[in-house]
């Protein structure tokens, strides 16, 4: 009977063993996870935003009051730009939605997806933008761009580029 028992235990220990194995995998994997997260969010920014985010993340360990005040300072410059190019080209964004789908070291590819209005013109883009760093050189294209618009506002911007014509391009030369 106490050989048994002990079996019994030695399996459940080996039960145990194996469910702390596989959690520690997953707490791996998580915080894996949370490093591309990080590199995502701080992706696109430079400067003080790019600090003050790779900090909030625990990638450095400046002093917080300053990587808040760079943070602070950093949007509302960002707030200020926004607001001037909203009075330039009238056009507003209300979301932006932004997804890694492929993450190779020198090459990230994400697929954005804004959302807005230009003047009664109520739209949604959606585009892949790939991002290939060669040392100092980063080349960025756009690819699988996709217009979202109300029926309504179709015809209105198929009556706008019907109005609108460009001159013909010809090796690279307007003719």
């Amino acid at each position: 009977n106490e050989g048994r028992k002990m079996s019994e235990n030695t399996e459940e220990v080996k039960l145990l063993e194996a469910q702390i194995m596989h959690l520690q995998a997953e707490i791996e994997a998580l915080q894996q996870q949370q490093q591309v997260n990080c590199k995502d969010i701080t992706f696109q920014f430079t400067g003080q935003m790019q600090d003050a985010l790779a900090f909030l993340c625990g990638q450095t360990q400046d002093l917080e009051e300053m990587v808040v005040s760079r943070l602070k300072e950093e949007v509302e410059e960002l707030e200020e730009d926004l607001k001037l190019q909203t009075r330039i080209d009238g056009i507003s964004l209300n979301s932006c939605i932004r997804k890694t789908l492929q993450n190779r070291g020198q090459e990230v590819v994400q697929l954005l997806c804004l959302s807005g209005r230009c003047s009664e013109l109520v739209f949604q883009v959606e585009f892949q933008l790939s991002e290939v760093k060669d040392g100092s050189r980063t080349e960025r294209k756009i690819s699988d761009l996709n217009l979202v618009l109300d029926s309504n506002d179709l015809q209105s911007l198929s009556s706008f580029l019907s109005r609108y014509r460009p001159a013909p391009i010809n090796n690279g030369k307007i003719i």
